[in-house]
């Protein structure tokens, strides 16, 4: 199942609508076993007991009575998951802003714009699914067959037990093609990762190409990443399509093997209709909840793959503050205005790629100063220093 621990943290803050979401579709679920009831009775009483329409007319206005408060069950669970995603997603995107800006400048630098934007974008949509959909129908698929079960066995334990033999397999089939599915997925979104975060790179560069004359040249490539990611996309749904029809066989299988042998005793007398026809009724309504967590368990998995980005941003710790004024290590200075540094190191990637080693100059205030050096030497690195987009590893700086 597509569950994360982290993504589940998140849920707790909104753990009521969650519930109440989750209450609701059972609910919708108990009106329709009372639909199928009140069903079954209408037909009996007409076409075995020869009642009049009069006569029913009481079930008639029962049964629409639950059809409209099973409609109106409906509507609230859209509009409770809708507003759980909601919530979700806008607490989501205040951290993962809050998070960037504390990260500051410096860690952009190792990141593609365009990349981060479309996390902060499509990213964190991409949970909608996941919390108004895949949560509350993981619990659902578990619940609304069990309730009908309760129901189902008393009257009719032979239906019961083929219902309950036969609704594992649904579960079964979308793990073991979910796993399949999982890897496409997760190639899709790096696919869009990466022509998002090209697409924004050749817009901000567009006056550069143009100057060089490379602008054209731009128009294939993009043309080959985005095909690249089309066929990634043809790949999901050629999968998630596969999905649903094994679902739908499944499903279809365990409804004809129901009706059979309901069929095989009402012919021989040891059902009676009414309850004959419940069952069948309910039969295709008991594997809707597993055909519909099948559904959306591809929905689950997009919302994975794009949390993985999301919270590897989020577990990114921030840089170190700057040292206090008059801390061990940091020089003396003449003035608000003057600029010095004294023995700064600096190296990117945890110490991985050294930039700056043991620096120091002082500018006075009003003097002009050129940095000169070759591609690489640090010169970007300093005036990051001196914004405070990065601090000093060693050395003090001001």
């Amino acid at each position: 199942m597509n569950l994360d621990k982290r993504l589940l943290r998140l849920a707790r803050d909104v753990r009521a609508a969650l519930a109440l979401t989750v209450a609701l579709g059972v609910l919708s679920g108990a009106l329709l076993v009372g639909q199928a009831w009140y069903l079954s009775r209408v037909i009996n009483h007409v076409f075995i007991d020869n009642q009049s329409r009069a006569d029913v007319a009481p079930l008639f206005v029962t049964l629409a009575a639950l059809a409209l408060a099973r409609a109106g069950a409906v509507w609230a669970v859209e509009v409770a998951a809708q507003r759980t995603a909601g919530r979700v997603k806008q607490a989501l995107r205040t951290r993962l802003f809050a998070h960037l800006m504390a990260l500051g400048p410096g860690y952009t630098r190792g990141e593609r714009s365009g990349e981060l934007a479309n996390t902060l974008s499509e990213g964190v949509e991409a949970l909608d699914a996941y919390f108004s959909q895949y949560l509350p129908q993981l619990a659902l698929a578990a619940l609304v067959p069990l309730l009908m079960l309760i129901l189902i066995i008393p009257l009719d334990a032979l239906s019961g037990l083929v219902l309950l033999v036969t609704a594992p397999l649904i579960p079964l089939f979308m793990v073991l093609i979910g796993r399949l599915a999982q890897a496409v997925t997760r190639r899709q979104w790096g696919a869009l990762s990466f022509m998002s975060a090209h697409f924004l790179d050749v817009l901000q560069g567009l006056t550069t190409l143009k100057l060089f004359g490379r602008s054209r040249a731009q128009i294939d490539t993009t043309a080959r990443i985005s095909d690249q990611f089309r066929a990634l996309t043809l790949r999901v749904l050629r999968v998630a399509f596969l999905s649903a029809l094994a679902l739908e066989m499944l499903a279809t299988i365990g409804t004809a093997i129901v009706a059979v042998e309901i069929g095989l005793r009402l012919l021989y007398g040891v059902l009676s209709f009414q309850q004959a026809l419940f069952v069948l009724v309910l039969a295709p309504e008991f594997y809707l909840p597993l055909r519909t967590l099948g559904v959306r368990f591809h929905a689950g998995i997009s919302g994975l793959e794009a949390a993985q980005r999301i919270f590897a941003v989020l577990e990114t710790p921030p840089p170190v503050p700057a040292p206090a004024a008059g801390a061990a290590g940091e020089a003396s200075f003449e003035g608000p205005l003057h600029i010095r540094f004294d023995g700064v190191t600096f190296a990117y990637d945890g110490g991985q790629r050294p930039a700056l080693h043991d620096v120091s100059f002082a500018i006075r205030a009003g003097q002009r100063v050129a940095l000169v050096g070759p591609s690489g030497a640090g010169k970007s690195t300093v005036a990051a220093l001196l914004l405070r987009f990065i601090e000093p590893q060693r050395g003090g700086s001001r």
